[in-house]
Order: C-alpha cells, then sequence, then structure tokens
C-alpha cells in the first residue's frame, strides 16, 4: 500500500468516527451515505433506551458497514452471504431412482 492510499483510508476512517456515512459520500455514494447517517440515528434513537451496548453496536457496525461499501463496492451482507453455504440443496437428493427388472 502506498503513501497516498494508506493516508486516503485513514481519511475515510477518520471522517466514518466523526460522521457516519463520511466514507461513503467521499466516495461518491452520496444515497448510501446520506442512509447511514440516517439509519445510525436511528437505530441509537431506538435502542438507547433500551440498550445502550445494543445501540452502541448498532452505531459501529453500520460504520463499518458504510467503510467496506466505500472502499470495496460491497456491503457485510453480501460479504456473509458470500461464505455462507447454500441451502439450496438438490430435490431429489437421497432418493434413489428405482430401475425395472
Amino acid at each position: 500500500m502506498d503513501g497516498n492510499t494508506a493516508l486516503a483510508r485513514t481519511a475515510l476512517v477518520a471522517g466514518e468516527v466523526l460522521i457516519p456515512g463520511t466514507s461513503n459520500i467521499i466516495a461518491g455514494n452520496i444515497g448510501a451515505g446520506l442512509g447511514t447517517l440516517v439509519g445510525t440515528g436511528v437505530a441509537i434513537a431506538v435502542l438507547a433506551p433500551l440498550s445502550p451496548l445494543l445501540a452502541g453496536l448498532a452505531a459501529i457496525g453500520l460504520r463499518i458497514n458504510s467503510y467496506k461499501l466505500a472502499t470495496t463496492g460491497t456491503s457485510m451482507m453480501t460479504s456473509v452471504r458470500d461464505i455462507m453455504p447454500s441451502f439450496d440443496a438438490p430435490k431429489n437428493a437421497g432418493t434413489a431412482t428405482k430401475t425395472a427388472n
């Protein structure tokens, strides 16, 4: 990683820490950045009275997702879906075909 890339990613992380969605806005994904900003605010407003720990984890998770989307172009859900096994088993798995004698 060259110095410019490291500096750019550091700026994205610093922006994301200060204001949720900043890394997406800087990367040109205005809608995703504003969605992260609003979503983080709503998550904190709804969850903080019930569980401050859960509200903090939700805010961190949304910021991580925003940074990942800005740097790689994929969200955390896409990455999780890619590593999970597929549950679409073949319909006839485990049944043997009968042959007439």
